[in-house]
């Protein structure tokens, strides 16, 4: 099945579930109007929508697309917030419940405490200042957000969710980048990320090669072999011996799964990078988000010839 025949299968899905009507996005219907309102008003009635369990305590802010009913963002949000509970003394993130401790453990092979302190869209701290300081404060440092987090005393699980994307992101060389935000990345590329891959052990000996013979301006192009798997290279370089990056999304979405076969098969030699797919954790899932999300990728039309990554 191509790309293009999986996203209109289940974007036609979705649309059923859209019952703020298209507005200007007419010709979309799995996408919800927001005009003349607020978009996190319009995102919270889509969660609490989607299912009773849900609540919207613990929500952020919501990105740029999140009326979007096959938003990767709500989409996480959705099946992790009934695994978690809120912790009154800090606001801004939950703690494991049972369910979620059983399901790490099961699907990542780690053992978490119920507890176990969890926030979604998390921001990594500690690279932002690294990364500041090695463009000498001439930049906020390399942003670097996740869908979701677990952090168990020494434990600590990096989640990237997707959904109907045709690929993991990728280094944004855009025209309209400025000369420093260019210069920052090939400071963030040629000595932050080049050196935390030296020295993890995760990696094939052909990627450090690969990395070792570019030069300089190599790392700002967009073909270079970091630059075409930002996004990957980015969440993979948080894993080491108590650290694990994990990447749910769609076993029936072709390009997703090519991507990160290649990337995995050529580039990384360690289960601490693990992919999961959402087809497998149906019993993880309430019947509403089941229906909404999934359920039309494990039927024939969306499952033949995808083969599931080895």
């Amino acid at each position: 099945m191509s790309y293009e025949s999986f996203k209109e299968i289940v974007t036609d899905n979705l649309a059923l579930y859209n019952k703020w009507g298209a507005g200007k996005f007419k010709n979309y219907a799995y996408i919800a109007n927001i005009e003349g309102k607020q978009q996190k008003d319009v995102v919270f009635d889509i969660i609490k929508s989607t299912d009773e369990e849900v609540e919207v305590d613990l929500f952020q802010k919501p990105h740029q697309f999140a009326h979007h009913l096959n938003s990767s963002q709500v989409m996480c949000y959705c099946f992790f917030r009934p695994m978690i509970e809120k912790d009154s003394q800090h606001p801004n993130y939950g703690l494991a419940k049972e369910k979620l401790v059983e399901f790490i453990q099961k699907m990542i092979g780690v053992n978490i405490s119920k507890g176990a302190k969890c926030q979604f869209e998390y921001e990594d701290s500690e690279t932002m200042k690294s990364f500041k300081e090695i463009v000498k404060n001439k930049g906020k440092g390399e942003k670097s957000q996740f869908d979701f987090y677990i952090q168990d005393g020494e434990i600590e699980i990096y989640f990237e969710i997707k959904y109907t994307e045709r690929s993991f992101g990728k280094w944004p060389n855009k025209k309209n980048n400025t000369k420093q935000s260019i210069n920052n990345h090939i400071a963030y590329v040629g000595k932050g990320y080049k050196e935390m891959l030296m020295r993890s052990p995760f990696f094939t000996q052909d990627c450090k090669d690969s990395f070792t013979t570019m030069r300089e301006d190599d790392f700002s192009k967009p073909d270079n072999l970091f630059n075409k798997h930002y996004q990957l290279f980015r969440n993979a370089l948080k894993a080491d011996k108590v650290r694990y990056s994990v990447f749910i999304f769609p076993k029936g979405n072709p390009s997703i799964n090519k991507e990160f076969e290649s990337f995995r098969k050529n580039l990384v030699n360690n289960d601490h990078i693990i992919a999961l797919y959402w087809e497998d954790l149906k019993s993880y899932m309430s019947q509403g988000f089941f229906k909404k999300y999934v359920g039309v990728l494990t039927t024939d039309k969306t499952n033949t010839s995808n083969k599931h990554i080895e």
